[in-house]
């Protein structure tokens, strides 16, 4: 039968197919099997390629940690390195991309470690300058390694939450950060921004003149954004495609040449050396001097206000009780020559063909209020003798000076005084740290009223600024509150009716550019007396070419134990020389900090500044840069 036939020819292809499967297990029945693979060293195998993995990475992370923390310490002391802030950029951004899953590295240890390596840093080489003793250093030190630490961090975790990992999100999240965190830092921070990074490219004009923009916060986000895109053009993290790390490289090659062509361009264009409007610019010679005992009379005041804080040493009020004393006899005796020395220099310089004589930061001292007896130092006598001294000239007189009340009990720091500066009977003596300007002719009332001094002391009184930030510690408790409006001044230098908008600002009051950028839209001239200690030098003057570039006035520096500096409204520097510098007196320096035995000799610096600057777009916008930095910053972080 048909159907029977089929049926008998499709059992041996059904048999013919499964036979070879049938021979197969029959082999695999018969024969030797292969020792199985223990679990156990497979475990072994894989443990220990991640461990080997982990290592690698630990280290390469560790590496880029003590890159970054070497270059820390080149950003801080005295001469800090301009490209010291793009190597720690780039270490800590490698850091950060380098961490993998499962390595014992995570972010919040990085971060960690960063942070104390950086507070390490600061601490090997600031800790010396800072005015600070015992555990308040290192706080100070880890607050700061903390804070250059933290944009990096933010970055990462922003980074990780948005899943960016390249692209101009991504170039754009460290300069947020890092704007956003250096300008909250330094509005807290107690001595401003003094070591910000933006501060390290001093020197390089063409970035410096982006301060005319944005302020230094916009050199802290150019900086930034340049050391982003480096590390994913260089593809160091293996997710950045070719395709977008030339869109990255084409993004950095504009902003690199944009950057230098507005610099280069303003360098150029605004110049007033050598420009076709040179012949029509007027300049103004002013002259630096300095008197022998101020330094003396100084450390003085401070052992009389602050205790034994200083070196240990009494000051004359724990020796006297009264003025009548020697040891504050002395002191009005030392006070008296250096108003007798001023009074010559004065004579000489302006013979020179000075148009300004000017003194630094609390050069002299006047003394008044309850217990003062000797009218010789009261502020009414060397008003009157430093008036006289600017109209039998006829030049123009700048001083600091230093308002004494030192038997006026300062009553509400008994606890500071107590726990700080080891002083049981509370702090004795207030002093009021100004500038004046004086007129060789009288200045109207209502004029000197016009802009914003108060009272006028004297009639020959043209400007009278009063310290706004005083420093910390060393200064802050004792001294009364300053200008926070800054007083601008219509000064005819030359008598002929041609007026310049003449300003002052005192030392520290240069680490606050929110208190300086109001002069960005009226001033010319910024005349700025300091007083610094060695350690500050020369970072301290160097600030002052940025707030110049900022505000668009150039500005004579003028500092006690520190470097006078002249620079103009694009941060050339015109004149400078250092306090501590040898000049003609063999192998001794001429000037020696605290020692009374020697006789200070510093050189005269002089200098010619022009009597006009320029209008800035910082000026207008203030710190626009670093508050958009900082909502842009916030909303990332909080939404």
């Amino acid at each position: 039968m048909p159907a029977t036939r089929r049926s008998t020819r499709s059992t041996p292809a059904r048999s013919r197919s499964r036979s070879p499967a049938k021979k197969t297990k029959k082999e695999t029945v018969t024969s030797s099997p292969p020792p199985p693979t223990p679990p156990v060293e497979t475990t072994t195998t894989t443990n220990t390629n991640t461990t080997n993995t982990n290592t690698n990475t630990n280290t390469d992370i560790y590496l880029h940690l003590t890159l970054a923390a070497v270059a820390v310490g080149m950003t801080q002391g005295g001469t800090p390195v301009s490209v010291a802030p793009f190597i720690i950029n780039y270490s800590l951004l490698n850091a950060y991309q380098k961490i993998i899953p499962h390595t014992t590295l995570t972010p919040k240890k990085v971060y960690g470690l960063s942070s104390f390596l950086a507070g390490c840093a600061v601490a090997a080489v600031m800790a010396d300058s800072l005015p600070l003793k015992g555990p308040a250093v290192p706080l100070l030190c880890g607050y700061i390694g903390l804070m250059l630490s933290t944009p990096f961090y933010l970055s990462h975790i922003t980074a990780t939450k948005l899943e960016l990992k390249s692209g101009l999100a991504f170039e754009l999240l460290l300069p947020i950060f890092s704007t956003a965190v250096e300008y909250c830092h330094s509005r807290i921070f107690p001595y401003g921004s003094y070591g910000i990074l933006p501060y390290c490219q001093y020197g390089n004009l063409p970035v410096m003149q982006l301060a005319s923009i944005g302020g230094v916060w916009l050199i802290e986000f150019f900086v930034s954004y340049v050391s982003s895109c480096v590390v994913i053009v260089m593809k160091e993290n293996s997710t950045v495609s070719s395709t977008s790390s030339k869109g990255t490289l084409r993004r950095l090659v504009f902003v690199l040449a944009a950057v230098y062509a507005y610099g280069g361009m303003r360098l150029r264009f605004l110049s007033w050396e050598g420009a076709p409007n040179a012949v029509n610019t007027r300049v103004m010679k002013i002259a630096g001097v300095w008197v022998p005992n101020t330094m003396v009379i100084r450390e003085e005041l401070l052992r009389h206000h602050l205790g034994h804080i200083m070196d240990g040493k009494s000051g004359p009020g724990e020796a006297d009780s009264d003025f009548e004393g020697p040891a504050w006899q002395a002191i009005v005796e030392k006070s008296l020559a250096d108003y007798d020395s001023f009074v010559s220099r004065i004579s000489t310089e302006a013979a020179a063909g000075a148009n300004v004589v000017m003194l630094p930061e609390l050069a002299l001292t006047t003394f008044q209020g309850p217990g003062v007896t000797d009218e010789r130092v009261s502020t009414e006598a060397l008003l009157a003798k430093l008036a006289q001294a600017a109209t039998d000239n006829n030049v123009f007189v700048g001083t600091g000076i230093g308002y004494n009340e030192p038997f006026k009990r300062v009553d509400d720091l008994s606890k500071f005084t107590e726990t700080v500066l080891e002083k049981e009977n509370g702090m004795m003596g207030y002093e009021s740290n100004r500038f004046l300007l004086f007129s060789p002719r009288p200045v109207s009332k209502d004029v000197f009223d016009e802009v914003l001094n108060g009272a006028q002391s004297h009639p020959n009184v043209a400007l009278d600024y009063r310290k706004q930030n005083p420093v910390p510690i060393i200064e802050g408790p004792f001294a009364l509150p300053g200008n926070s409006t800054i007083p601008i001044a219509d000064v005819d230098f030359f008598g002929d009716g041609e007026t310049v908008k003449t300003a002052s600002v005192i030392c520290f009051d240069m680490e606050h550019p929110w208190h300086t950028q109001q002069l960005g839209k009226t001033s010319s001239i910024i005349l700025n007396p300091s007083y610094d200690w060695p350690g500050l030098n020369p970072y301290h003057a160097r600030i002052v070419a940025f707030r110049a570039i900022e505000t668009g006035t150039s500005v004579f520096h003028h500092c006690l134990a520190g470097t006078t500096i002249a620079v103009d409204y694009l941060g050339n520097v015109q004149a400078t020389g250092d306090y501590f510098s040898k000049n003609g007196n063999g192998g001794q320096a001429s000037c020696v900090p605290l020692d009374p035995d020697t006789i200070c000799n510093a050189p005269v610096h002089s200098t010619q500044l022009p009597l006009r600057g320029v209008r800035t777009v910082y000026g207008y916008v203030n710190d626009a840069v670093a508050w958009g930095s900082v909502v842009v910053a916030m909303r990332m972080l909080l939404f």
